[in-house]
């Protein structure tokens, strides 16, 4: 074989693998997105179950005032209902992939809601951490910072 045909076979090759890449975390990028809209809405009715299904292992979330939470103490919260939301609103959210195991979420939330008795009402910028544990979503941490004004 001559070496424009292995050239031409080689980018052929490559290019397929690129395509292939490409399609594969424009859906990881969507199955993402559809978490945290649903995330919000479990945070909203307290759902730990839809929490207990879908926190990673080792889930750690920092809060915008400061303080970590782990899985358990996330789960805790919920179940104790300790955090009661009024309102809650995302927006621009993009979703990157770090090939098929990790995607990170970044968005804007607003809420009005009140955390172990203390009312909050802001805007918060957050990034969410999601790793692909044999086919399924978990997320792995989630932390926000306060946008300053709100």
């Amino acid at each position: 074989m001559n070496w424009k045909i292995k050239a031409t076979i080689t980018t052929l090759c490559g290019l397929l693998v690129a395509i292939t890449l490409v399609a594969q975390s424009g859906g990881d990028t969507s199955k993402v997105q559809k978490l945290e809209q649903e995330m919000r809405q479990a945070q909203k009715n307290n759902d730990a179950s839809w929490y207990q299904q879908h926190l990673a292992d080792g889930y750690v979330e920092g809060h915008s005032w400061g303080e970590w939470a782990t899985k358990d103490e996330a789960l805790k919260q919920m179940q104790n209902k300790a955090i009661k939301f009024t309102q809650g609103e995302i927006s621009d959210i993009t979703v990157s992939t770090f090939g098929s195991d990790v995607a990170v979420a970044h968005y804007k939330f607003t809420y009005d809601a009140t955390f172990n008795g203390t009312h909050r009402a802001r805007t918060v910028i957050c990034s969410d951490t999601w790793i692909n544990q044999s086919g399924a979503w978990k997320l792995a941490s989630d932390h926000c910072s306060h946008v300053e004004g709100t």
